[in-house]
């Protein structure tokens, strides 16, 4: 803005310019805000839907090892399991690896419920 003094006859002419640019900043932050009605819901995926899903198209034996050391998200009910794609989306995107810390904390927990039984 400028640095000009406004006289007390141009406030109503200057008053209306602000409430036009307000309006204007109105309508497009509501356009930010609203979300969507066409946003794809979380879409769930059984066993052999995530087989299909993955790039690497990996065979059901090898999700099911993933599942059993938490490699992968995965929700179980029961005796099956269930995969969400977003959870899925994000792991990917992760490019998730364990740190050598993670791995010997999961060692020492596996070796400690190896000597519980």
């Amino acid at each position: 803005m400028q640095n000009e003094r406004i006289s007390f006859d141009a406030m109503p002419e200057m008053l209306a310019a602000i409430a036009q640019k307000l309006e204007s900043i109105e309508t497009k932050v509501d356009n930010l805000t609203i979300p969507s009605n066409n946003e794809e819901k979380d879409e769930w995926l059984n066993l052999k839907g995530l087989c299909d899903y993955l790039p690497s198209h990996p065979a059901e034996q090898t999700v099911y090892g993933w599942t059993s050391t938490h490699f992968i998200p995965f929700h179980k009910k029961g005796k099956s399991i269930a995969f969400r794609k977003s959870e899925i989306d994000q792991w990917l995107q992760q490019g998730h690896r364990k740190s050598k810390a993670d791995l010997m904390r999961e060692a020492s927990q596996f070796i400690n419920r190896k000597k519980d039984k």
